[in-house]
C-alpha cells in the first residue's frame, strides 16, 4: 500500500492554509480572533439568576407560627347590648316626666284670671311646684312606640354579632397567613436552588395576597361595627363609655 508522501501532505494542508505567507496570515488573524472572543466571555461576570420577592418584601426564614390558634377575645353579648341601650339618645316614651312647673297668674278687674276664688282668699298670684306627667297616648301611637322599640333593639343586637363575627374572623384570617407566609418563604428558597419553578412561588404569592385583603375587610368590619355603636349612643359620656368597653377588645386591630 502506497504512503502519502510529503506533497500530497502539502497539497492537503495547502486549500486551509491557503498559498504562502498571506494564507498563513489569514488564518493566523482567525485563530486570534476566536481567543480574543473566548476570553472575553470568560471575563464578563454572568447575570444574577432572577428571584421574586416576597409579597410583604420582609427578611424572614420559612418558620411556621408557633402553638394553636388564639381565638379572639369576645365581648360579652347582653352586657355591651345593655350598655348600648342605656346610651341610646332617645328617652323612651313609655317612661314617666318629672318636670318643675311655675305658674304666674293675671289679674284682670281685681280679679284673679286663673282662680278667683284663691285671691278672694289671699293667696299668691303665682307659685313653683315638681309635676310629674305620664303622657296618654291611643292604642295606635303605643303600637308605633313598641314598633320603634323593636327596631332599636334589633338594630343593637345586630350590632352585637356583626361586632363578635368580625373579631372572630380576623383571628382565623391572621392565623391561615401566618402560615401561608411561611410557605411562600419555602417556595422562595426552592426556587433558589433550583428544585421547584417560579411558578410555585408566584402561587402562594397570590394566596397570601388574597389573605392580605380579606385582613383587611375583617379590620373595616371591626371598625364599623365600633362606629355603629358610637352612633347609636348619646355624644359625649355615653358614646365614650360604650367605646371604651368595646375598644378593650380591638386593640392591635385598628
Amino acid at each position: 500500500m502506497n504512503q502519502p508522501g510529503a506533497a500530497q501532505r502539502r497539497t492537503a494542508v495547502t486549500p486551509f492554509l491557503g498559498e504562502g505567507a498571506g494564507g498563513r496570515a489569514r488564518f493566523l488573524a482567525v485563530l486570534w480572533g476566536l481567543t480574543f472572543v473566548a476570553l472575553a466571555q470568560a471575563d464578563s461576570p454572568e447575570p444574577p439568576p432572577f428571584q421574586l420577592p416576597l409579597l410583604d418584601g420582609e427578611s424572614r426564614t420559612h418558620a411556621p407560627p408557633q402553638g394553636k390558634l388564639e381565638r379572639a377575645a369576645q365581648p360579652d353579648p347582653r352586657a355591651l347590648f345593655e350598655l348600648a341601650m342605656g346610651c341610646y339618645p332617645a328617652r323612651s316614651l313609655f317612661r314617666a316626666e318629672i318636670a318643675l312647673e311655675g305658674r304666674a297668674a293675671r289679674r284682670q278687674a281685681g280679679t284673679d284670671a286663673l282662680n278667683p276664688a284663691e285671691v278672694a282668699a289671699g293667696s299668691g298670684a303665682s307659685y313653683v311646684g315638681v309635676v310629674a306627667r305620664i303622657p296618654l297616648y291611643s292604642s295606635l301611637e303605643i303600637d308605633r312606640e313598641r314598633e320603634r322599640e323593636f327596631q332599636r333593639r334589633k338594630a343593637v343586637a345586630g350590632a352585637v354579632g356583626a361586632l363578635t363575627q368580625a373579631l372572630a374572623e380576623r383571628a382565623v384570617v391572621a392565623r391561615k397567613l401566618s402560615l401561608f407566609r411561611a410557605l411562600e418563604k419555602r417556595a422562595q428558597e426552592r426556587v433558589a436552588i433550583g428544585v421547584a419553578e417560579t411558578g410555585e412561588q408566584v402561587q402562594y404569592l397570590k394566596e397570601v395576597a388574597e389573605l392580605e385583603g380579606r385582613l383587611n375587610e375583617a379590620r373595616a368590619k371591626v371598625v364599623e361595627a365600633r362606629m355603629t355603636f358610637v352612633g347609636l349612643c348619646a355624644e359625649g359620656v355615653p358614646a365614650d363609655r360604650v367605646d371604651a368597653y368595646i375598644r378593650q377588645f380591638t386593640r392591635g386591630i385598628e
